[in-house]
């Protein structure tokens, strides 16, 4: 009987261990393989955590990896405008206006559809007919293509068509026919410059402007201009012909502005025409702000160079202005834009330069100035 109750005991003894030990074994899953509600709630949050620390920094490699490939399409369109200017023993025109048919003149083209060949688009080059003007339908169904080197990749406000996210220094502003009068000198937006601050503007070209006159000094302060194409304008007369050489860029190759970004140039859907062959000035060059001479008059006391670069017309500040209306430099890198000098060199300029330096680095010939109230000095190379 001792030896059954032993037995006993030692059989009870292991079966309440063995419940015990089965529902250790039915839980013991659960524990180790499961989550709370609040430990599902911290993981999701450190992981939140992780993404918003690297996402930005993504998002910067990828930005710079497109900001490094604009510099290279900058450069190509330098390198492109030099090869142009040697074969041609000058720089294109900015835009041309004209045509072979004096009963049907009109925008040409620009300075794009001359560098074609040292970009290779030497096929497209060769298809383009100066006979016709911009707008015929064969040149208007070849500036619709799109080229990668035209455009940058962080442009958002690029279509596919014909972009254009790159553009010359046009100076202060363009040249016009206004009432009649051929040439007339004007700020970006279509008013009279008296650049010379003698108290004329718009003058007929007969009329004694002095010296340097208004349209003298127009060409020692920028680039790149507009000129007629083809035809004579008025009888006996030859057009506007106005443009630089390797041979007039007296301030140094180094320190002259060629080629510039501006995101708010190309495509445009309200013209159904505009791409990267428009002859807008607006659309094709860029400009310092003509501000830095009170009401367009540029009189001793009226100059001031700290403008060149402020307000709505600083580096970036059209960033969500209309296409074509805002013929500052800009682009979407952040802080500053990419641009190449005169002799190839490209470099990142920051939106915050000086004025002074801003307008300096414009002028190809800032002789000319001196002695005048445009004449700012020499400034610091340091931007």
């Amino acid at each position: 009987m001792r030896r059954q109750r032993v037995s006993f005991r030692l059989a009870s003894d292991f079966g309440r261990r063995a419940d015990v030990g089965a529902v250790r074994s039915r839980r013991r899953p659960f524990a180790a393989g499961g989550f709370t509600l609040i430990e599902l709630i911290v993981s999701i949050g450190i992981i939140s955590l992780l993404m918003a620390l690297i996402l930005p920094a993504v998002n910067n490699a990828r930005e710079a990896s497109r900001r490094i490939q604009c510099a290279n399409n900058v450069k190509q369109l330098a390198l492109a405008m030099l090869n142009t200017a040697e074969q041609k023993k000058r720089f294109p025109a900015a835009w041309y206006w004209g045509g072979v048919d004096p009963g049907n003149l009109g925008p040409h083209h620009n300075w794009v559809v001359d560098i074609l060949p040292w970009i290779d688009q030497k096929n497209i080059a060769d298809r383009w007919n100066h006979d016709e003007l911009m707008g015929s339908p064969a040149n208007q169904a070849l500036a619709n293509t799109h080229l990668a080197v035209l455009s940058c990749p962080s442009d958002i406000s690029i279509t596919g068509g014909g972009d254009l996210s790159y553009v010359v220094n046009g100076g202060v502003g363009q040249s016009t026919a206004m009432s009649g009068i051929l040439d007339c000198i004007v700020d970006p937006f279509g008013t009279p410059f008296d650049i010379n601050g003698n108290g004329l503007s718009c003058t007929a070209p007969a009329v004694d402007d002095g010296s340097p006159s208004d349209r003298d000094l127009f060409r020692s302060i920028g680039l790149f201009f507009g000129e007629n194409w083809g035809v004579l304008v008025a009888p006996g007369g030859t057009g506007t012909l106005r443009h630089h050489t390797t041979a007039t860029i007296r301030d140094g190759f180094s320190n002259t502005l060629m080629v510039l970004e501006n995101i708010r140039v190309g495509v445009n859907p309200a013209t159904p025409e505009t791409n990267w062959a428009s002859v807008a000035a607006r659309q094709v060059q860029v400009n310092f702000s003509h501000r830095i001479c009170r009401d367009n008059s540029c009189a001793a006391g009226n100059v001031d160079f700290t403008l060149a670069n402020a307000g709505n017309h600083r580096i970036n500040s059209g960033r969500t202005a209309p296409e074509g209306e805002s013929p500052w430099a800009s682009s979407f890198h952040g802080a500053g834009v990419n641009v190449a000098f005169a002799d190839g060199r490209v470099q990142f300029l920051s939106e915050n330069i000086d004025g002074a330096v801003y307008y300096n680095l414009f002028t190809p010939d800032g002789l000319t100035f001196v002695g005048t109230p445009l004449d700012a000095g020499v400034t610091s190379s340091d931007f």
